[in-house]
């Protein structure tokens, strides 16, 4: 049995929205609880939230929901979402790889993180792809965990890592475009919320 663990970022500040997007509505839940939810209900062994701007907030829901959730707070968030990564990956203990979801994408299902953790074997880097675009969340083998945490948050990116390991990396094509609704302005929230209805 693969031990993956999880790693919900959402640490970011929205400075394009002025409100935590992971306290955004949909259907009468929070952003969050929804995608903890499904995080929680899926093939994952554990689940570590990243908190920045507005933690507290974003803490309270959490906790009052999901009292299990491991929660850890990046207070240099603005130092680009790299030091949200590497927060949350300095506290995932042994495994055999690691789940990256960022809350700006509402609509994962489990469903999704199964098929990407089943296309997972150890030693690959395993994203999503719909149509031939590349999407979220992506999974990460455990053994990247020190080489990434050794990196300058504000000269590195996950994309850079991701480029120098493409020898490992794996496609799995998902029958949905979920994995690439990002949720990054008001108006794309608004379409959120009608597509929530539907």
């Amino acid at each position: 049995m693969k031990k993956i663990k999880g790693i919900l970022l959402s640490a970011g500040e929205s400075r394009r929205m002025g409100f935590p997007k992971a306290l955004l509505e949909l259907g009468g839940k929070t952003v969050i609880e929804i995608l903890a939810e499904e995080y929680l209900n899926s093939d994952l062994s554990g689940l570590t939230v990243v908190l920045g701007a507005y933690a507290e907030q974003i803490e309270k829901v959490l906790r009052e929901k999901f009292p299990n959730v491991n929660i850890t707070v990046n207070t240099e968030y603005e130092k680009e979402m790299f030091s949200s990564i590497q927060k949350g990956l300095s506290s995932v203990k042994k495994c055999d790889g690691v789940l990256i979801g960022l809350v700006d994408h509402p609509f994962i299902e489990r469903g999704i993180i199964d098929k990407i953790i089943e296309k997972f074997n150890g030693n690959n880097i395993v994203i999503p792809v719909h149509s031939k675009r590349k999407g979220h969340p992506v999974l990460l083998p455990y053994f990247l965990k020190e080489e990434i945490l050794s990196r300058d948050p504000l000269k590195y990116s996950l994309r850079d890592i991701m480029r120098e390991h493409r020898n490992i990396i794996d496609y799995v094509e998902v029958n949905t475009d979920k994995i690439l609704f990002d949720m990054d302005t008001k108006e794309i929230y608004e379409r959120a919320k009608e597509l929530w209805k539907k």
